[in-house]
């Protein structure tokens, strides 16, 4: 059924599998907890003295989503694509990395009474932040942006479009904070993760490998999130996206300008290059294969 809604109606699949998406990390999210508190104080504590400890659940719970999507619909695939490998991939996606890097060099500077957590709660906030970016690549790279991108076709204006729509897509999904954020800081966080979710397809299309995604998402949460991951008494998620303003939205550029350039005209046949499966039928008779 998923094989044929998708084929068939690729924009209503992709809007399904945000909402699955966010469903499945919701209700197990909740029956986890559920069984936490059945099971007694003893084996709750650690998930009361650590939010990142719970998040981590809840992004399995998303990963095993996005997993289902790709099982279902013959795309496990994604997992396993090179393209042009992880090294040359970072290399198309080096804007964002240099961005990281700098966020990094900031937020690392701890306040003047900052004390680090234990080691195992700095280890979770890091198996966190892989998880969601390993979450949301799954889904948004690896299930949308592919249907996308297999929809519309490799030809420019298809890429352009599978990156534009991916990306709206991607923004909408952490509408969700609604339920734990301040409405501003939600809106402008849906704005900024739109334009990065644009960003990241380009670098997705352009580098044919999903681990790449996966390597920068990750880099660029923890960059953000540094401080509530290493010192006692930071804010949490919640807070952090509750502390967004307008004026932040200024930083889209930064996301889209990259985009231009990576879509450009004489480069857009590495897209076709490295989605074949994306290249249409050949005619009755024709024996040549692609190598």
């Amino acid at each position: 059924m998923l094989k044929r809604m998708r084929a068939a109606h690729p924009f209503l699949y992709c809007m399904l599998a945000v909402v699955l998406f966010l469903a499945v990390m919701r209700a197990g999210t909740t029956l986890f907890v559920l069984v936490l508190t059945l099971l007694g104080p003893a084996v709750y504590w650690p998930f009361a003295q650590e939010d990142f400890l719970l998040q981590s659940v809840n992004e399995l719970f998303g990963v095993l989503a996005g997993v289902f999507l790709l099982g279902r619909t013959g795309r496990l695939w994604v997992y396993r694509q090179r393209g042009r490998g992880f090294l040359d991939g970072l290399l198309v996606g080096m804007v964002p990395f240099v961005m990281v890097s700098l966020a990094f060099s900031v937020n690392l500077q701890p306040g003047p009474e900052a004390v680090f957590k234990p080691a195992w709660q700095i280890a979770v906030f890091f198996l966190c932040m892989f998880l969601i970016s390993l979450a949301e690549e799954t889904l948004f790279r690896g299930v949308i942006a592919e249907t996308l991108l297999e929809h519309f076709g490799p030809s420019r204006a298809g890429v352009w479009k599978a990156c534009l729509l991916s990306g709206l897509l991607f923004g909408s999904g952490h509408l969700v904070n609604l339920l734990s954020s301040a409405p501003v800081g939600v809106l402008v966080q849906c704005g900024m993760t739109a334009a990065l979710g644009t960003l990241y397809a380009a670098i997705y299309f352009r580098g044919g490998n999903l681990w790449v995604l996966v390597f920068l998402h990750t880099m660029q949460d923890v960059a953000a999130l540094i401080g509530s991951g290493l010192y006692e008494s930071t804010a949490s998620i919640s807070e952090v996206v509750s502390s967004y303003d307008p004026s932040m939205l200024t930083g889209a550029l930064i996301y889209l300008i990259p985009t231009v350039f990576l879509l450009r005209k004489r480069r857009n046949p590495e897209v076709a290059a490295f989605w074949p499966r994306l290249e249409p039928p050949r005619p009755a008779g024709n024996t040549e294969t692609v190598q």
